[in-house]
C-alpha cells in the first residue's frame, strides 16, 4: 500500500476562503493524497478570541470539501470539540485527532462514535497517554509520532519513536514540524505509513504555522523523495534482482569454467 501523503494546510489560510482554496489547489499539484485543515471555536477552545481569526465557518467548511472534490484530492479536516466532529463526520473519510486533544475524552467518545478511520496525532505523549486514547477509540486507528513545536529542531525529532509505536500494533506513521523536507522522507525509509507535513504559500507571513511549513515546489520535491524511496523499499524478500540476473549468469559461467579447466 503507498504511503498516505497529507498536505496539513492548518490554519494556513489565514481566515481566507479563497486562501484555502488555493492552498487545495497548491496540494493537488504537488502531488499530496489529501489536503487537510482545522476546525475550531476559539472561545470554546480557549475561552477566549485569541484565534478567531482564524477561523473558517461551517458553510465555509462545505465550500472547501466541495473543492478539494472538484481539484481530486482528499478532503480532511481536525476537529477540536465535539462540535465541530459532528459537523465534520459527513464531509471525511476518516477523522484526524491532534495532539494536543489526546487526552480529551469527550472529543475522543464522539469520535469513536462517528465510526470512521482514525489518524491519532501522539505530540506531547508518552505510552500511557497512547494508551488512554486508543481505550476510548475504535479499532481502525492510525498513530502518528510528531513532536509539537513548530518549528521543530532536528535534534528533538526522535525518528526513532516509531519503531517504538509498532508496540501497539496499529499503523504507524508520521506528522513532521521541521523546517525541511529531510525528517519526512527518511521516515518514509523508516517504514512510516502515513506523512503529514505543512503546506503554505508563503513561509514569510504571519500565521503561526508558516515558518514550520514548506511551500509548494518543496512539498512537490518531498513527496517525489518519498515515491522514490517507496520503490527502493521493495518487499525485503532477500533473492537476486532481475537486473542483476545476466551479470549472476556471466560470473557463474566464468567461475564454472574455471572448474572444468
Amino acid at each position: 500500500m503507498a504511503i498516505f501523503i497529507i498536505a496539513e494546510l492548518g490554519v494556513n489560510h489565514d481566515g481566507s476562503l479563497d486562501e484555502a482554496k488555493r492552498l487545495i489547489d497548491a496540494a493537488k499539484s504537488a502531488c499530496a493524497n489529501a489536503c487537510k485543515f482545522q476546525m475550531f471555536n476559539s472561545r470554546r477552545l480557549w475561552g477566549d478570541g485569541r484565534i478567531a481569526h482564524l477561523e473558517l465557518s461551517e458553510a465555509q467548511m462545505v465550500i472547501l470539501s466541495d473543492h478539494a472534490k472538484n481539484a481530486g484530492i482528499e478532503f480532511l479536516c481536525t476537529p477540536f470539540g465535539v462540535t465541530e466532529v459532528q459537523f465534520l463526520a459527513p464531509l471525511v473519510r476518516r477523522m484526524k485527532i491532534a495532539s494536543g486533544c489526546i487526552a480529551r475524552y469527550d472529543l475522543l467518545a464522539a469520535v469513536r462514535k462517528t465510526k470512521l478511520p482514525v489518524i491519532l496525532s501522539t505530540g506531547m505523549s508518552d505510552l500511557d497517554n497512547i494508551r488512554f486514547a486508543l481505550k476510548h477509540l475504535g479499532p481502525d486507528v492510525t498513530l502518528l509520532h510528531c513532536t509539537s513545536a513548530y518549528p521543530c529542531p532536528i535534534n528533538a525529532v526522535n525518528l526513532k519513536a516509531i519503531d517504538r509505536l509498532r508496540m501497539f500494533h496499529l499503523p504507524v506513521g508520521y506528522s513532521d514540524h521541521t523546517a525541511s523536507i529531510v525528517v519526512p522522507i527518511a521516515a518514509a525509509a523508516r517504514g512510516a505509513v502515513v506523512i503529514e507535513k505543512h503546506l503554505t504559500l508563503d513561509r514569510n507571513a504571519s500565521g503561526p504555522d508558516h515558518k514550520a511549513s514548506i511551500n509548494p515546489t518543496q512539498f512537490k520535491v518531498m513527496v517525489d523523495g518519498i515515491r522514490r524511496v517507496e520503490l527502493a523499499l521493495g518487499d525485503g524478500i532477500k533473492r537476486p534482482q532481475s537486473c542483476e540476473l545476466p551479470l549472476q549468469k556471466a560470473w557463474r559461467e566464468h567461475i564454472s569454467s574455471h572448474r572444468t579447466t
